[in-house]
């Protein structure tokens, strides 16, 4: 049997989305020196595996970009090094950088085929290929390695992703439960802890490279054949990289990154107001959260979310205020000011221009808009700024600060996120918002800091008696703050209630209405099998026991418990009748019940289960339309993700035919909701179905 050409090859569609671009970007900047010691792009690549998973990108078209962008950053390390080798500067000395001397062992012990190990060392990789062009391996052979070790790469952390994305479908119920909650956190910041100080302990290794490539750059015939031709726009170009002053490299590096946030922002924008799924995905995620939501956990968020209320923020930055005059640091209190005074004055306009609403599904009570959340923004520029503040005051180092910084923001906006007060783009957008007025108030504080260096004013010292006095009254702050926290109450909004009943006589005409939508669909939108089943009972109770009568069990909500004994139940190939079922949406809601039936092989690998959604219509003798979707797991695979049977209209008969032998169905008609068709389930499996929906009124108990 012979492959067409195009199975190998990405298709001319994946060339036209950016998300195949931007993971390729991401598997170059890994692989480039220069810029391999800051960028996760291993983490981005898996993040695009899950991608796969979810059925919105193709794994092939995902593994040819990254290997691709892969291919590239070897490269152009590789030349970057061959380039060091003739003409890099005198001042440079590598062999004191630890990252540089693990690289060089590396190579040492194992030539050219380092490259494959390396390419799984994250920065180190780039680092190898840099200590390879220096010891003079040949290019054919370079070329060799470089291009195996990179579509090995892209292959082993693409499918690393789509596992992750695996087991995340079935941890995805369990979002809102703080156990689990609590221990995905703690991976989270140590993650981010691991990053911050990759970023900080490399930086010095970074700045020597970048340092001596530009000395060679700026000494090469060419480049000095142009300045001698352009003067003055040489020197300007070299005055934006000097270290002296203020308007040189730190301007340069403060400006590159408000553009570059700047842009992302406006991106973000973009995505609210011209893609639709990005809108339903908000409100799907705000649906599945308010479902499970918990006493404790809104007590949890509550208490995270005070930390961004204008009060506490409020009382924080006359702590801080305090603290900068104590320490004669007005560049610092001026930074501050603004960067809290541009993003408050940034957010309250944002927020009249967009006037998105509320989730109506909100926890507390608020007036203002949703778009963007100024909780989110202000954890931004506000700690963050503070952090920089303490460690320009070295009270902290710059580890600790920028953790301790990224912490509280990223908390902040995952409580506006679990309360509802806010949608998922509402705060990553507000996040964007904060940062860049944090780059403007960190750049409005070096310049004065600058200006003050070269005419220094002359400033009474500070007394002890003031100094104590100061201190105390910062600790006396910073306490009432933090009481403001535990202590922290709003009006809570009153819970909308359950959709009032809507009488209805036929089937007929709520499809035609649009009423009775076939599709189902995942947490990120993708399609997944139809509507196929539709049950009118009395109530949830009804529908259970009839269901529970006939050999079906109800699926247990999942927590971190039940989801552990699911997991050993897969491991040991034996049953769990009562495993959590991950959710399916329809429109917009996660389903409100699930049930199972185990097969005769007693397994978890294999089950019968189907999903049911309470409607908000009843008919004329007050039963209630409940619709649903069943199919059958016919196996697991090496991602933890179940696979269904392609003939979904199969486990439909079969849950008709469970009920009619219970006694529990009094009548069972067909009804058309779509044509044939055929589609893909979350896990990449084919699926068919004639289009129609088996309608069961259940026997009055």
């Amino acid at each position: 049997m012979t492959l067409p050409l195009d199975a190998f090859l990405p298709s001319l569609a994946a060339l036209g989305l950016w998300s195949y671009w931007a993971l390729g970007l991401a598997a170059f900047l890994e692989a480039f020196v220069p810029t391999g010691l800051f960028m996760p792009g291993t983490l981005i690549v898996e993040a695009g595996g899950i991608l796969v998973q979810q059925g919105l990108l193709d794994y092939l078209d995902l593994v040819w970009f990254v290997a691709a962008g892969a291919i590239l950053g070897g490269e152009a390390s590789y030349g970057l090094g061959r380039l060091a080798r003739r003409m890099l500067s005198a001042r440079w000395q590598p062999p004191k950088s630890i990252a540089y001397r693990k690289a060089a062992r590396l190579f040492q012990r194992h030539g050219g085929f380092a490259l494959m190990p390396g390419r799984f060392l994250g920065p180190l990789f780039g680092l190898v290929t840099l200590v390879a062009a220096l010891a003079g391996l040949p290019r054919r052979r370079f070329m060799v390695w470089n291009i195996v070790s990179a579509v090995l790469y892209a292959l082993v952390h693409s499918g690393v992703g789509v596992l992750v994305g695996g087991v995340a479908s079935r941890l995805g119920p369990l979002v809102n439960r703080v156990g689990l909650a609590i221990v995905l956190l703690v991976l989270a910041l140590v993650l981010l802890w691991g990053l911050i100080a990759r970023m900080v302990r490399l930086a010095p290794f970074a700045r020597s490279i970048l340092r001596s490539v530009g000395a060679a750059i700026r000494d090469t015939p060419e480049v000095r054949d142009w300045s001698g031709r352009h003067p003055r726009l040489s020197r300007f170009v070299e005055g934006r990289f000097d270290r002296n002053r203020f308007s040189g490299r730190t301007a340069t590096l403060l400006c590159l990154a408000a553009f570059y946030l700047i842009w992302v922002w406006l991106g973000s924008v973009f995505d609210l107001l011209m893609l639709d799924p990005i809108v339903q995905a908000d409100l799907r995620l705000a649906n599945l959260i308010h479902d499970v939501w918990s006493p404790d956990l809104l007590r949890l968020a509550t208490h995270v979310t005070a930390l961004g209320d204008a009060k506490v923020i409020a009382t924080l930055i006359a702590a801080a205020g305090i603290l900068t005059l104590l320490r004669r640091r007005p560049d610092l209190l001026g930074g501050l000011a603004v960067a809290v005074c541009g993003n408050l004055a940034s957010v309250a306009a944002l927020k009249r221009i967009f006037d998105r609403p509320r989730p109506e599904l909100a926890y507390f009570v608020e007036t203002s808009g949703s778009f963007p959340s100024g909780h989110a923004a202000i954890s931004v520029a506000f700690y963050g700024f503070a952090a920089f503040m303490l460690w320009r005051l070295r009270l902290l180092r710059a580890v600790s600060a920028a953790f301790g910084a990224a912490v509280i923001a990223f908390l902040i906006g995952v409580s506006r996120i679990t309360l509802i007060e806010h949608y998922l783009s509402d705060v990553i957008n507000g996040w964007l918002v904060g940062a860049i007025w944090l780059v403007i108030g960190i750049a409005f504080a070096e310049w004065w800091r600058a200006a003050r260096t070269r005419t220094p004013p002359v400033t009474p010292p500070v007394t002890a008696s003031l100094r104590r006095s100061g201190t105390a009254a910062v600790v006396a702050l910073v306490l009432i703050a933090v009481w403001q926290v535990a202590d922290y109450e709003k009006a809570r909004k009153i819970s909308p209630g359950p959709v009032g009943d809507v009488t209805f006589t036929t089937l007929d005409s709520l499809i035609a209405a649009g009423n009775l939508p076939a599709q189902t669909a995942s947490l990120g939108g993708a399609p997944l099998e139809p509507i196929n089943v539709i049950v009118l009972a009395a109530d949830e109770a009804e529908l259970a026991d009839a269901l529970t009568g006939a050999g079906w069990h109800p699926a247990q909500p999942p927590d971190l418990v039940s989801l552990l004994r699911a997991a050993v139940a897969v491991w040991t190939n034996s049953a769990d009748p009562v495993a959590p079922v991950t959710p399916y949406f329809w429109r917009n809601t996660p389903n409100d019940l699930a049930f199972q039936k185990p097969t005769a092989e007693a397994t978890l690998r294999h089950r019968h289960h189907v999903r049911f959604w309470r409607t908000e219509f009843v008919t004329e003798t007050g039963q209630r339309l409940f619709v649903g979707a069943a199919s059958f797991d016919d196996g697991l695979d090496w991602n933890l993700l179940h696979h269904i049977a392609p003939d979904i209209d199969a486990e439909r008969a079969t849950l008709v035919a469970d009920l009619r032998a219970q006694g529990a169905a009094s009548r069972v008609t067909a009804q058309r909701l779509t044509q044939p068709r055929l589609g893909r389930s979350v896990a990449g499996d084919p699926w068919f179905t004639d289009g129609q929906a088996a309608v069961i009124t259940l026997s009055r108990q």
